[in-house]
C-alpha cells in the first residue's frame, strides 16, 4: 500500500509537470524542416518546396502527437494501476486482517497466514488484469484522439454509394502532378510535355511501335490521363457511367467501376450531339483517386482499387450538343465549369468539391453563354489562377475562393475551345471569329487574329509561337507575342483533337486515327506519320507521358512507343 502511494505520487506530478511544459521540440528543431525553410527564405517562389515543407510539417506533427499521447496514455495507465494497488492495499488492511472467529476453535497461525497471502495474491492478480484491460481500451481508442495536424487537405468522412469511407489522403505536390498527366492536356492544360519522347512512326496494323491495344469496354470521347503505371479513361451509354484502369505497360484492363449514386433513379440520359456523346468530359486524378463526371450530372470518386468512395448529381447540364467541360483539380478542390443557356438565363457556375466528400466548398455564378471549353489551372506570378472561356468573357478567379480575379470581354458565338498560358501571354478563341491574345491581369486583349481560326480544338505553344488546327485540316502557326501569322499549310483530313507538343514534336490526330508530326518553327515541316486505324474515328486528345503516347480511338486504346525502347524495358 504504500509503495502504490509513493509510486502513483511520483508519476502523477512528473505527468502534471510534463503537461505544464506543452513544448514539442521534434516539431522546432526537426534538422530537415529547418533546411528546407532555410531554403525557401532563398527560393521564396518554389510552390513545390512550399507543398514539401507542408507535407514534411504535417507528418511530423502526426508523429509527435502519436508519441506523446501514447507516452500520456501509458502514464494515465499506469498512474491508474497505482492508484488501484493503493486501494487494493488499504482494503485489504481493513478488511482481509485474520480474526478469530467467535465460538470457533482458534486456526493454527500458519493457516491463518497462509490464507492471507491467498487472498493477497488473488486481489494482486485481479488488479493486474484491470490494468492491463484499461491499458488496452486506452490503445484502442488511440488513434481517435490524435489532434488533427493543420494539413491542408479536407479531412472528412464520406459516404459513396452507401459505404462509409476514410478520409482523403493529402494532395501531391506540384513536383508529382508534373511528372504526370493527371487531367485534360495534362498538369497546366496546355497540351505540352517538353520531355516525352515519342517515335516519329507508327502502324496499329502492322505493329510497328505499337507496344499494345486494348479493347475500350464502352465508347466515350474522353482522353486518357496517365499517373504512374496506370491510364484512367471513362466511358458510357443509356444504361451506365463508367471508369477504366488500364495497366501502362501491358494494356491489361485491372479493373472497370460503375457509377452509382444512393437514392433515387438514375437520371435519364441528355440529349447530346454526335461529336459529344455521353462521356466527353475527362476525367482528373492525383495519384490517390480518380474523378469522374458525366452530362446527366452524375460526378464521382474513386480509389486506385475501383471502389467508389462518394458519387452525387450535380446536374441538370443540359446545353446544346452536350456538356463536354473537363475536370481540373487544385489541392483538394475538384473545380467544374457548368455553362450553360444564354447570359440572361443565369444558369453558369463556377463550381468547387471538396475531393473527400463531393460536397460544395463554393460557387460561384457567371455572367456568361453556354459553352464546352475547359477550366484551365494556371500559375501567374507564383499563384494559381482558374482560366475560364464563355461568351463574353475570358476570367481568371482564384481557386481557392473562387473570388474571380480579372476578366476581359472579348468572345463571342459557342466557344469550345479551352484557353493556353505560355510565356505570360493566354492565347483564347472565340470559334469562327477571332483569336485573342491577352496578358494576365489586363483588362484588355494585346492583339487579335483571324486566320484559322478553330471551331472546336485548342491551342498549343511552344513558347514563342502557337499553333491551331481547324476541323478541315487547316494548320496556322503564329507568333505568340503579337498573334502574326508565320505560315499556314492545309492538311487534307479532319481534326476534333487539340493538338500537343510531345518534346521536339508537334501531333496532330485526326477523325481517321492519323497523327501527322510536325517539326515546331517557323516553317511547315511533316517528319512523320503514325496511324490506327480508319475505323478507330479518333477525337480524344492524346496523352505523352515518358516514352510513349496514349491515343484513344473509338474501339481500342493504344499504347505508342519505339520498338528498341521498349525492348530496352
Amino acid at each position: 500500500m504504500l509503495s502504490a502511494a509513493v509510486f502513483s505520487a511520483a508519476l502523477g506530478g512528473l505527468l502534471a509537470w510534463t503537461q505544464a511544459q506543452g513544448k514539442v521540440a521534434a516539431l522546432v528543431n526537426a534538422p530537415e524542416l529547418a533546411r528546407l525553410h532555410e531554403q525557401l527564405r532563398k527560393q521564396p517562389k518554389d510552390e513545390a518546396l512550399k507543398q514539401q515543407i507542408r507535407a514534411l510539417d504535417q507528418q511530423l506533427r502526426l508523429d509527435t502527437f502519436r508519441r506523446l499521447n501514447l507516452s500520456h496514455a501509458t502514464a494515465r495507465t499506469l498512474l491508474l494501476g497505482g492508484l488501484v494497488l493503493f486501494l487494493l492495499g488499504a482494503h485489504g488492511v481493513l478488511v482481509f486482517r485474520p480474526r478469530p472467529a467467535p465460538h470457533l476453535p482458534s486456526r493454527p497461525a500458519q493457516h491463518v497466514e497462509e490464507m492471507h497471502m491467498r487472498q493477497v495474491t488473488a486481489l494482486a492478480v485481479v488488479a493486474m488484469l484491470a490494468i492491463i484491460v484499461a491499458f488496452v481500451a486506452l490503445l484502442t481508442r488511440h488513434p481517435a484522439q490524435l489532434p488533427a495536424p493543420p494539413a491542408p487537405a479536407a479531412s472528412a468522412v464520406a459516404t459513396g454509394g452507401g459505404n462509409p469511407v476514410a478520409a482523403a489522403p493529402a494532395f501531391p505536390t506540384m513536383d508529382e502532378v508534373r511528372k504526370n498527366w493527371p487531367s485534360f492536356r495534362g498538369p497546366d492544360g496546355s497540351g505540352v510535355n517538353p520531355t516525352a519522347q515519342i517515335p516519329t512512326n507508327w502502324n496499329a496494323a502492322t505493329g510497328v511501335n505499337v507496344r499494345w491495344q486494348s479493347a475500350m469496354p464502352l465508347a466515350g470521347m474522353s482522353s486518357p490521363i496517365v499517373w504512374g503505371n496506370s491510364v484512367f479513361l471513362t466511358g458510357a451509354d443509356e444504361a451506365s457511367n463508367c471508369v477504366f484502369r488500364f495497366d501502362a505497360d501491358t494494356g491489361k484492363l485491372l479493373w472497370s467501376a460503375i457509377l452509382k449514386v444512393a437514392g433515387g433513379a438514375r437520371p435519364a440520359p441528355p440529349k447530346v450531339g454526335d461529336d459529344t456523346g455521353l462521356s466527353a468530359p475527362t476525367p482528373a486524378t492525383d495519384g490517390r483517386r480518380v474523378y469522374t463526371l458525366f452530362p446527366n450530372g452524375e460526378v464521382a470518386a474513386f480509389d486506385l482499387a475501383g471502389k467508389q468512395v462518394w458519387a452525387r448529381n450535380i446536374g441538370p447540364l443540359e446545353n446544346n450538343y452536350g456538356f463536354a467541360a473537363s475536370l481540373a483539380l487544385y489541392q483538394d478542390r475538384l473545380l467544374i465549369q457548368i455553362d450553360r443557356g444564354v447570359v440572361e438565363d443565369n444558369q453558369s457556375k463556377l463550381l468547387a468539391l471538396d475531393i473527400a466528400t463531393g460536397k460544395d466548398l463554393w460557387q460561384k455564378p457567371r455572367a456568361v453563354a453556354g459553352s464546352w471549353s475547359s477550366p484551365t489551372l494556371v500559375e501567374v506570378d507564383g499563384k494559381p489562377q482558374l482560366l475560364t472561356v464563355a461568351a463574353p468573357l475570358l476570367c481568371a478567379y482564384n481557386p481557392l475562393d473562387g473570388a474571380e480575379l480579372w476578366h476581359v470581354g472579348c468572345l463571342e458565338s459557342d466557344v469550345a475551345p479551352s484557353p493556353i498560358l505560355a510565356s505570360n501571354m493566354i492565347v483564347a478563341i472565340a470559334p469562327n471569329t477571332a483569336i485573342f491574345g491577352v496578358k494576365p491581369g489586363e483588362a484588355k486583349f494585346t492583339w487579335k487574329a483571324e486566320n484559322g481560326v478553330p471551331d472546336a480544338t485548342s491551342p498549343v505553344s511552344d513558347g514563342q509561337r502557337f499553333y491551331i488546327v481547324d476541323s478541315e485540316g487547316m494548320v496556322t502557326c503564329a507568333d505568340l507575342q503579337t498573334g502574326k501569322a508565320r505560315w499556314q499549310h492545309e492538311i487534307e483530313d479532319r481534326f476534333y483533337a487539340s493538338p500537343t507538343i510531345v518534346g521536339d514534336k508537334l501531333v496532330l490526330l485526326s477523325r481517321k486515327g492519323v497523327a501527322y508530326l510536325l517539326r515546331p518553327g517557323d516553317k511547315f515541316e511533316l517528319i512523320g506519320k503514325g496511324e490506327v486505324g480508319k475505323e478507330e474515328e479518333c477525337g480524344a486528345s492524346p496523352a505523352p507521358l515518358g516514352n510513349r503516347l496514349y491515343i484513344r480511338g473509338k474501339l481500342h486504346l493504344f499504347c505508342i512507343e519505339e520498338a528498341k525502347a521498349a525492348t530496352a524495358k
